[in-house]
């Protein structure tokens, strides 16, 4: 996109004459500077968390991007520095959660009950889940979903394809094996643990496996 282009859009932002194609444009354009400005390892709800917090304080900061307008390349500049920041600042956020969390699972304070710090335990053991389903959301491809599914339970899921039938299914499954052994290698090179592997297929997988289950499966549709 050129800069006048992305100068254009501003503007109608700016003034709120912005239309449903030209603010999902804008909304790309900026979404696109921040994986190239390092968010490529955030999954899509990242990134669109950091990009409408990021409009939300080009509204507040009107007056300073208007004043820009006379030279779009500097604005685009500007633009792609500010983004960075707010990226920075999300990548800070989210390391001290996880640090917080973790200084509060070492229970520092000795009179904290085993209760508690289990409480706590388990409040790590879900925000780590969570990144694994974001390294499975970015690493597997939407349409590879249901052969991880297969394998969790191929009766249950035999529904993901159809009409096939059960021969044409594992015929399919079998070619697409690489996909899940490249997950696992994922993982293996990220370091997680053979318990929270386990933890992720029992409880977020599941809950990937059953969504898609609800939407494809003839008998959820009702």
């Amino acid at each position: 996109m050129e800069a006048e282009k992305l100068r254009d859009l501003l503007r109608a932002f700016f003034e709120r004459t912005i239309d449903r194609k030209d603010y999902d444009s804008l909304f790309r354009y900026l979404a696109g500077i921040l994986k190239k400005k390092g968010a490529g390892s955030l999954n899509y709800g990242e990134v669109g968390e950091i990009v409408r917090d990021f409009m939300i304080k080009l509204l507040d900061n009107r007056d300073k991007f208007l004043s820009m307008m006379d030279d779009p390349t500097k604005l685009r500049a500007y633009i792609g520095t500010a983004l960075k920041n707010s990226l920075v600042d999300h990548l800070k956020k989210k390391k001290r959660i996880r640090e917080v969390l973790e200084a509060d699972l070492r229970g520092e304070d000795n009179r904290e009950s085993l209760v508690e710090k289990g409480e706590k335990s388990q409040l790590v053991k879900n925000y780590e889940l969570t990144e694994i389903e974001e390294v499975f959301r970015k690493e597997v491809k939407p349409e590879n979903v249901k052969y991880f599914c297969y394998l969790l339970d191929s009766k249950r899921y035999k529904c993901l394809w159809g009409d096939k039938s059960t021969d044409a299914i594992y015929q399919d499954v079998s070619r697409k094996r690489r996909v899940v052994e490249e997950f696992g290698r994922k993982l293996r090179d990220l370091r997680i643990s053979d318990e929270l592997v386990r933890e992720f297929i029992n409880t977020k997988l599941s809950e990937i496996c059953e969504d898609l289950r609800s939407k494809l499966c003839k008998e959820e549709k009702g």
